[in-house]
C-alpha cells in the first residue's frame, strides 16, 4: 500500500463546478437567460432578502423577479466567489441608477444546483469620524 502526503493548501478544489455555477448564475441574471437560471436552481429554490423581509419561493418565481425588474436588472460586477462544500459566498457591486451598492449572497447547494440564497444589499455610506485614526478609506470604485 502506498500513502501520499498532500499539503492542505495544495489540494485541488473538489467543488470547482459550484464556483462556476455561482458565476454562471449571476451572468444569467444580467443576460436574462431564463433557461440557464432554471437549470442552475432547484425547482423549489428559496431566496431570502432579510432587509426587506421578502422570500422568493421556487425557481420560476425567482426568475420572474429578475426578468420583470423595471428597466432590467441593475448592472453588476461579481467581485469574488469563495466557499466550499455546500455553502458559497458571492460578493458583488451593483449600480442602481446613480448609486453603487454592495451585495453579498450566501448560496447553498443541493447536489450541483442552487437550493437556497440569502442576499444582503447596502449602499456605500460615509465612514464614521471616530474611526479615522485606525482605518484607511478605499476608493469609491473599490
Amino acid at each position: 500500500m502506498t500513502y501520499v502526503a498532500v499539503q492542505p493548501w495544495s489540494e485541488p478544489n473538489p467543488y470547482p463546478q459550484r464556483a462556476d455555477a455561482v458565476r454562471r448564475y449571476f451572468t444569467a441574471i444580467q443576460d436574462g437567460n431564463v433557461e440557464e437560471l432554471l437549470g442552475l436552481l432547484t425547482p423549489d429554490a428559496l431566496t431570502r432578502w432579510p432587509q426587506s423581509g421578502e422570500r422568493i419561493t421556487g425557481a420560476l418565481s425567482c426568475v420572474k423577479v429578475h426578468t420583470n425588474y423595471p428597466g432590467g436588472p441593475p448592472s453588476h460586477r461579481l467581485e469574488r466567489v469563495s466557499g466550499g462544500g455546500n455553502v458559497w459566498v458571492a460578493e458583488l457591486t451593483a449600480d442602481y441608477g446613480d448609486e453603487r451598492w454592495h451585495l453579498v449572497s450566501v448560496i447553498e447547494f443541493e447536489g450541483e444546483r442552487i437550493a437556497r440564497m440569502t442576499d444582503y444589499f447596502g449602499p456605500r455610506f460615509p465612514a464614521a469620524e471616530w474611526r479615522k485614526d485606525w482605518v484607511e478609506i478605499e476608493p469609491a470604485g473599490a
